[in-house]
């Protein structure tokens, strides 16, 4: 059984594991008239003020996901919202524009987003097989991230088809 889910689902589908304490995730949509940026970067806050995880001009690399003549720009904090002026002046200070033309669309809040990685974090990967055929994927086995996701699911594939060749070999 391979088990690839946030980690309070899998903690509940497989109760011998522990389920991480949790992060919130809050992200903030705006549409602007002209892109801050040309490139489709993630831009990361180099003055570690702390407040905006990162931010990206989505309709840089998605020209589609927003109208002609608009741009759709994301923004990221981590933990839960503040008020959306307070990440946009902080939006204006990383961009190095003024972001007074700017529509805020939406917040999203993701109370339950990331698991926890506190420091040190040399220990953030965990055992994807956990034994009697039972395997577990997700951010909480890696890193908190997409990256971590997708490399616990290699992992997983990787462990999954090691058993599945040593039981061959064993005649099962």
């Amino acid at each position: 059984m391979l088990v690839a889910t946030d980690p309070t689902t899998a903690a509940r589908l497989l109760p011998d594991l522990p389920a991480p304490r949790m992060r919130a995730l809050t992200t903030y949509y705006h549409a602007a008239p002209e892109a801050p940026l040309r490139e489709p970067v993630l831009l990361l806050d180099g003055d570690r003020r702390e407040l905006v995880a990162n931010t990206v001009v989505v309709s840089n690399a998605a020209p589609t996901y927003a109208p002609p003549g608009r741009h759709l720009i994301a923004t990221s904090v981590a933990g839960p919202a503040v008020p959306e002026p307070v990440v946009r002046a902080e939006l204006a200070r990383l961009y190095g524009r003024p972001t007074a033309d700017w529509t805020h669309l939406t917040t999203v809040e993701l109370p339950y987003a990331l698991p926890a990685a506190d420091p040190p974090q040399g220990n953030l990967r965990k055992p994807v097989a956990l034994g009697d055929r039972r395997y577990v994927a997700g951010d909480h086995r890696d890193s908190p991230s997409i990256q971590g996701a997708l490399a616990s699911g290699w992992r997983a594939a990787g462990a999954v088809l090691r058993d599945l060749r040593a039981h061959h070999a064993d005649g099962e």
